[in-house]
């Protein structure tokens, strides 16, 4: 058979030359690579995550609770800003407020991460067996859930750390209970609710699939199909969820301190540097300013990792 004079085989051939060509490993490598924000976010979040760590065997660290002396004399009340002595200049303590910052980041990370495993530990148990189970069991997380939600959850924050401390200094049992964890456990219960709604939604579109209906079918008890079939494909969305939540997380717990209520001193955190320096911002701007950019830019760091991953994941559904 011919086409204007071109034979079947030859259109097979030309049309075979024009298919394109699977891409190469190094192509889909650099397809996937993250974007320059999550990039950031990446690298910003690991190198704040060594400082913290290591801050105690760093030399260019000092030590929070230490004075920066010049010429042998202790620079009181900002006598430095940013420099070569001080990074970050020194606040009304005399004090170093790069070191601070550093230190304060260890704190915040602590209660930002032991808030977030507790509300996945927590929210995804509820939620998962919400979704899972319909009936009686969701109804009744849904009124739980609902109402956690439709109260301020600053004030709710600040309600239960005052009960919490007041509880702590009137029981003898509870001495272990400090501040710190005080505002983790606050923050923790807070996660609950929203987590465990996130979860519950993906759990419901994932017990209509195919592979859950083929488990069900064979007879598996219930606590196998969720441990084997719907925990696994629930990974991915908690990972996403647990960047944007610490964000969300690190937020409110300089927000808590920015109302009086952080971790006894002399242990630093970001909210706390702010709260005693924003009074004199006209002399010394540097010790408000540094410890805001670094909230800003830890919050900004998960939130574009959490943003780059629900993409990846093909997840954004767990934003609802």
């Amino acid at each position: 058979m011919t086409v204007d004079g071109i034979t079947a085989p030859a259109i097979a051939t030309a049309t075979a030359d024009r298919t394109p060509s699977p891409p190469s490993r190094l192509r889909r490598a650099w397809e996937s690579r993250p974007p320059f924000g999550a990039l950031f976010g990446i690298v910003f979040l690991v190198v704040l995550t060594f400082l913290a760590i290591f801050a105690g065997v760093l030399p260019f660290v000092r030590d929070a609770t230490e004075k920066v002396r010049v010429g042998g004399e202790v620079a009181n009340q900002y006598g430095l800003g940013p420099g070569a002595t001080a990074l970050f200049g020194t606040d009304s303590l005399g004090g170093d407020v790069f070191a601070k910052c550093i230190y304060g980041a260890r704190t915040t990370l602590i209660v930002g991460l032991g808030a977030t495993v507790m509300g996945l530990v927590l929210g995804g148990v509820i939620g998962v067996l919400a979704g899972y189970l319909r009936g009686y069991t969701d109804r009744a997380v849904g009124i739980i859930v609902d109402c956690l939600l439709a109260m301020p959850s600053i004030v709710l924050a600040v309600v239960m750390v005052t009960k919490l401390d007041t509880l702590t200094e009137t029981t003898s049992g509870l001495g272990w209970l400090s501040r710190r964890w005080q505002i983790t456990l606050t923050l923790g219960i807070l996660a609950i609710a929203p987590l465990a709604r996130i979860v519950r939604a993906q759990t419901l579109s994932l017990r209509e699939r195919e592979f859950v209906l083929a488990a069900r079918s064979i007879g598996a008890p219930t606590r196998r199909v969720i441990g084997r079939e719907i925990l696994p494909n629930l990974i991915p969305t908690m990972i996403t969820v647990s960047f944007t939540g610490l964000g969300i997380l690190i937020a409110a717990e300089g927000a808590l301190a920015f109302l009086g209520l952080s971790v006894e001193t002399p242990t630093p955190t970001w909210g706390k540097l702010i709260d005693q320096n924003r009074n004199d911002m006209d002399d010394a701007w540097w010790a408000t300013i540094f410890p805001c950019l670094m909230l800003f830019l830890t919050v900004l760091s998960f939130n574009l990792v959490g943003d780059w991953l629900s993409r990846r994941f093909d997840i954004r559904k767990a934003a609802i």
